[in-house]
């Protein structure tokens, strides 16, 4: 091959490749839905989720809120993150006193877009079937729709196709993140880009948008005092392998 146009085709492939890594990263975060569990009035927080976290699988995610317009380049300021999730056991909190909001809370983007949460990995429940450990966001930034979507973690066992919840989309690559050890084996880190569009209007699935009989009207069962021990050791971090 001559030398021009091998330094030719060189230059397309890398143009090539340089427009598939920013399509790659720069994608709309699909929306997933509400799930029975969230509830109205969550107090806010300034990166601490769950109160007196354990020693053990302390999450630490970090992440940016950008403008899919700008290429995913301008982070957007001020973003509600309104936020829930099991604990440990696979329990959500019920919000029937002041002290029962454990895993739940709104927080907020700073001036850039970053925000911070400390957490717990979050426990997997049994509906019948396993939903894979994942954290509920209900994302609203001025002058943006609104986004309710699930956060998943790659390589769980349960991702779909084995999710229980037919309805969810835990097999989307916008929706999943995956975890590390940084700095010991207890904590696991990660990070998350959210990208939401003024033009893109996500459908937003609540409790009632379902027919009756699926998976949001069957499985009202927020039981704060419900024994989920035998099911612990699905609450061990099962991966996939490879």
């Amino acid at each position: 091959m001559p030398v021009i146009l091998f330094v030719l085709v060189s230059f397309i492939l890398s143009i090539h490749q340089q427009v598939r890594s920013q399509s790659s990263t720069c994608t709309l975060t699909e929306p997933d839905i509400l799930g029975p569990y969230w509830l109205d009035g969550a107090p806010k927080k300034t990166d601490d989720l769950c109160d007196n976290l354990p020693t053990f699988d302390v999450l630490i995610l970090t992440g940016r809120i950008v403008d899919f317009d700008s290429k995913c380049k301008r982070g957007i300021k001020n973003v509600n993150l309104d936020v829930w999730q099991a604990n440990y056991n696979g329990v959500y909190s019920s919000g029937r006193s002041s002290n029962d909001w454990f895993c739940r809370g709104v927080l907020h983007s700073d001036d850039n877009g970053y925000f911070k949460i400390f957490t717990l990995f979050p426990g997997r429940y049994d509906d019948g079937g396993y939903r894979p450990a994942h954290i509920h966001f209900n994302i609203t930034a001025s002058g943006y729709p609104q986004l309710i979507t699930q956060l998943y973690f790659e390589k769980d066992v349960y991702l779909a196709p084995f999710d229980s919840c037919e309805q969810c989309h835990s097999d989307s690559e916008s929706l999943i993140t995956s975890v590390r050890h940084v700095h010991d084996i207890k904590t696991f880190e990660g990070n998350w880009q959210i990208v939401l569009s003024k033009k893109f209007h996500p459908r937003i699935v609540t409790k009632t948008s379902l027919s009756r009989g699926s998976y949001i009207d069957v499985k009202q069962h927020t039981m704060p005092n419900h024994d989920r021990t035998s099911s612990r050791e699905h609450n061990t971090m099962k991966f996939r392998q490879g």
